[in-house]
Formats: structure tokens, sequence, C-alpha cells
């Protein structure tokens, strides 16, 4: 409710739930005005990766090898690299386009990341933008709390004609097991042979942070 209390949050599955954003920013460059705005949404346990890893040699074994572990491999047209989806995890894209260049979209971005930030510190947790060492997916503007990255964000600039099209993401960590997520991603890009080295201590749900607070004023 704090991100956009009118937008109702949407159960996802697999593929179809990753793919329903790129439907959606062509519909907004289509001329249907109504695909603009926000989209909130959970899916169920999958990673998500981008083209570029897709591309490498080993990917099919590794996202076979990764599907047997409970965690199917799809694959995202925003940049970045691999992130962990499931229930515990809210996903908050938001679609917007504008005539003429694309210039300011990294302007855009940062307003949709700082939007974020502030509806996550309205529920009690102080949060900002910034990188994280040693966390998966790192980027200048994650959702850090406490040095703790609590979300990662990505985006996905398209033209058509004389129209620009933005969609800004992010998948925020609510609640469940963070280190799980993190494995997981690690054991898939290892199998990549990418040099993975992530630190589950520098990841961390709301929900941990809502339980540290009460435990500092002993509630």
């Amino acid at each position: 409710m704090a991100i956009a209390d009118d937008v109702p949050v949407e159960c996802g599955d697999g593929r179809t739930a990753i793919d329903a954003d790129d439907v959606r920013l062509d519909a907004l460059l289509g001329g249907d005005a109504s695909a603009g705005g926000w989209r909130l949404w959970t899916n169920r346990p999958c990673l998500v990766t981008t083209r570029r890893f897709a591309a490498m040699p080993r990917f099919a074994d590794a996202a076979l090898e990764s599907a047997c572990r409970g965690w199917p491999v799809f694959v995202r047209p925003s940049g970045g690299t691999t992130v962990a989806h499931r229930p515990g995890t809210l996903n908050a894209s938001h679609f917007q386009s504008w005539g003429g260049d694309g210039d300011d979209a990294i302007q855009r971005f940062r307003i949709f990341c700082e939007h974020l930030a502030a509806s996550i510190c309205s529920v009690g947790v102080r949060a900002c933008l910034g990188r994280v060492h040693r966390s998966h997916c790192d980027g200048r503007f994650n959702l850090v709390s406490a040095g703790r990255k609590l979300a990662g964000t990505a985006s996905l600039v398209r033209r058509k004609g004389d129209y620009v099209g933005l969609l800004c993401h992010a998948s925020i960590w609510a609640e469940g097991d963070v280190a799980a997520d993190v494995r997981a991603i690690e054991r898939f890009e290892a199998a990549l042979e990418l040099d993975t080295s992530y630190s589950e201590n520098v990841h961390a749900t709301l929900e941990q942070h809502f339980m540290s607070a009460f435990a500092d004023t002993g509630t």
C-alpha cells in the first residue's frame, strides 16, 4: 500500500508473470494509456537472468541443474545479472512513456527508486540507494537499509516512433529465507563458470529489519 495503495498484488506463475512486464510496456507504446502506472506482483520460486547469461555456452546445463534443485530459470530483457523470485518477494514494476528522446530515462529511473525508498521508510525501515559490496546483482540503485541490500532494481528503455517507453522494476525481499535465494543464484552462476562470491549476510528482508527494530526497543 505504501508503494501504490490502489494496485492489487498479483500472484504470478513463472515465465508468464515475468513476460507480462514486456507485454505491458509494448501495449503502452502501442497507445494503450491504461498500461501506464504500477504493477505489483509476486511469483513462484524461480531465478530470472539476463539475455547475456542466456547466450553463454553452459546456460542450458546450468538452467537444467537449477530447475532440478527447485529453481527454474527464466530470461528477462532488462540488464543486470541473476535475481530470485518467490512468494515472499514483492516485485514492483512501473511503466511510463513520453515523446522525444530518452536522455532523461536515468533520472526517471532514479525517481522510481527514490519513491520505493521513501515507501519503505514510511513503514518504519530506513532505506536509501547505493551499492552493497558482495551482494548479488549489485548496482548503484540498490535499495539498502543498515548496509544490507533489501532490493535490486533494473530498467528497460524501448522506443517506438517518436515515443520512449520506460519499464522500471524492483524485487523487494519482504520475508523468507534470503540465504537460500543467494545460494541458488550463486550455484547457477557458478555453473555458468562465472566468478561468483556473494555474502549471504549483506542481504536482508523487511521482516528481518522489523524484528531487529522490535528487539532494540524491547517490544
